[in-house]
């Protein structure tokens, strides 16, 4: 009676006893994997941005995670433009300025760019490009691929001209379906010399064409092939740079401000069919 009394003295003297012990447990384990995934971030972060060479499994884990996201996100909405030449030739206009860089003019991924990136651009005629379906191909476009190259195009063309995209890549992926790639004349030297952010009118409209990259659709003077080609700038040049027209995106005042469009202006009277074409 007296040890009961005793015991109980002590237990009342030492406080509740710990019942949780695997609560401790548990918050250490969680503790050590956030300071992992939080060291494993600080040291790998920065070796896996400057790596140029595969890790293991490292293209069938980005291949798969490409797949799953598109899947996903685009559901079955079935091409409205599928096999429609105007459509294609409206995609070939918008591919061959804003894709051609890096996947290439004939969508084998050997552009400029492409095979300069990590990783490097998709190879479009083959391969996992060939077996999406139209509505996954239309996402991606649409919204790009974190983590690689692939940007989205939802601010600069309008749903109707990334379909006419889709069709386009279709039609490079068939061969004998009579879809030639467009080829457009490379800038010279000289004629990116011209270019001069703080040189006269025609000079800073220069630097703006280069810089939004007009030259890769448009050549450096307008002497693109076909419907690319341009004339001589005016107010029909201002409205399709502000409204965009088929296969061309739109520059609104984020893109180009009312001062660069004016310059932008006094270099387009100087190029193309109406002017210089040197």
């Amino acid at each position: 009676m007296a040890n009961s009394a005793l015991e109980r003295a002590l237990d009342a003297e030492r406080g509740p006893k710990r019942r949780f012990p695997w609560a401790i447990a548990v918050l250490g384990v969680v503790v050590g994997v956030i300071g992992t995934l939080g060291a494993a971030a600080a040291i790998g972060g920065p070796l896996a941005i400057g790596h140029r060479s595969d890790l293991p499994l490292e293209r069938l884990y980005g291949a798969v995670a490409v797949s799953i996201a598109a899947r996903l996100h685009s559901g079955n909405q079935a091409n409205p433009l599928a096999n429609d030449p105007r459509a294609i030739s409206t995609g070939r206009a918008a591919y061959t300025g804003s894709c051609s860089i890096c996947h290439g003019a004939d969508g084998k991924g050997n552009g400029v760019f492409g095979t300069a990136t990590y990783p490097n651009a998709t190879d479009l005629t083959t391969g996992d490009a060939q077996e999406r379906t139209d509505a996954q191909l239309f996402w991606i476009i649409k919204n790009g691929l974190s983590f690689t190259g692939m940007p989205a195009f939802d601010k600069q063309f309008q749903d109707q001209d990334i379909w006419a995209m889709v069709s386009y890549m279709r039609a490079l992926q068939q061969h004998g379906s009579g879809v030639a790639a467009l080829a457009v004349p490379t800038a010279t030297t000289a004629q990116l010399a011209v270019a001069d952010p703080h040189g006269n009118a025609t000079q800073r409209g220069a630097a703006v064409y280069f810089a939004l990259g007009c030259q890769t659709c448009h050549g450096a003077v307008g002497n693109a092939p076909g419907e690319l080609g341009l004339r001589e700038g005016g107010r029909e040049a201002t409205q399709a740079i502000r409204n965009g027209r088929s296969g061309m995106p739109a520059y609104d005042q984020s893109l180009v401000t009312d001062a660069q469009l004016t310059d932008l202006q006094a270099y387009l009277a100087t190029i193309g069919r109406g002017g210089r074409g040197d």
